[in-house]
């Protein structure tokens, strides 16, 4: 594994990479918060978080060692043919913006929170062979400045896109030739994604158990979903809240599995004129 706190002088392209096959958490500057709630972690509390996909060892390391690189330069030329994990690899890193669309990440099964917290990060990304990801939880979360195109991505393999663009505010690009059938969590995909107003129709979310916060003040967006398959789907807590242009017939949906519906409309234009099962379900639930 390589260790950024231990390379932060070096300069990058002087650095082998072709055989390593970890980068977790490579450049993080995780938040405190994050930290302490990291570090005063039961074993049992770590060993869920691990099952899940985090690597908590690096994680720990990155706490106790945060890195505060600011050249990057050189990196665009790393060998990463051999990686498999990139979870966290630049969150936190606020200004970070290298161009990284020359790497082959084609071994890389791991890109949690890859980006989360760059805020400066804009570079193309679509040429990157991802169809090995499983987890592309958090990737963009708070990527403030990124918008750029990712249609062309095979995201067939991954499971979770829990807050993947969660306030990446400036983020409007398609989606709709995306794969997203193995895909379980999309809660807080869009959550505060102000720009984002992208068709997603074509997307079969048939396997999607949980859509909580989904659009959550998603501002801009309103698109067609009424084509959706929501019949796995058991939570849509505050889906819609707060996504005030959003006003597409939702009719069509079957939400007979649905247990959580608390404030789905709230602040948003369906609340005064809701699907037509809306009233029914929120009786079938209350008994």
């Amino acid at each position: 594994m390589l260790n950024g706190k231990e390379i932060e002088s070096i300069k990058l392209d002087e650095i082998d990479t072709s055989k390593i096959t970890d980068m977790s958490f490579l450049f993080a500057n995780v938040s405190d918060d994050f930290c302490k709630g990291a570090m005063n972690a039961s074993e049992s509390e770590r060993e869920n978080v691990k099952k899940a996909g985090l690597n908590v060892d690096s994680m720990i390391y990155s706490c106790k060692n945060p890195v505060k690189r600011k050249d990057f330069s050189g990196i665009e030329s790393w060998d990463v043919s051999n990686v498999r994990d990139m979870q966290s690899m630049f969150e936190g890193a606020e200004s970070f913006n290298q161009p990284l669309n020359s790497w082959n990440v084609s071994n890389v099964r791991d890109m949690w929170s890859m980006f989360e917290g760059a805020e400066s990060f804009n570079q193309p990304l679509d040429k990157w062979n991802v169809s090995n990801v499983k987890y592309m939880i958090s990737m963009f979360n708070e990527a403030k400045s990124f918008n750029q195109p990712l249609n062309s991505w095979n995201v067939s393999k991954v499971e979770n896109m829990w807050s993947m663009f969660n306030r990446a505010e400036s983020f409007n690009q398609p989606l709709d030739k995306w794969n997203v059938s193995k895909v379980k969590d999309m809660s807080y995909m869009f959550a505060f994604a102000s720009s984002f107003n992208q068709p997603l129709d074509s997307w079969n979310v048939s396997n999607v158990e949980s859509m909580e916060w989904m659009f959550y003040q998603a501002s801009s967006f309103n698109q067609s979903l009424d084509s959706w398959n929501v019949s796995n789907v058991k939570n849509m807590e505050w889906m819609f809240n707060g996504a005030k242009s959003f006003n597409q017939p939702l009719d069509s949906w079957n939400v007979s599995n649905v247990e959580n519906m608390d404030d789905i409309f709230k602040d948003s234009p369906l609340r005064d004129n809701p699907p037509k099962w809306w009233e029914k379900r929120l009786e079938e639930m209350s008994k």
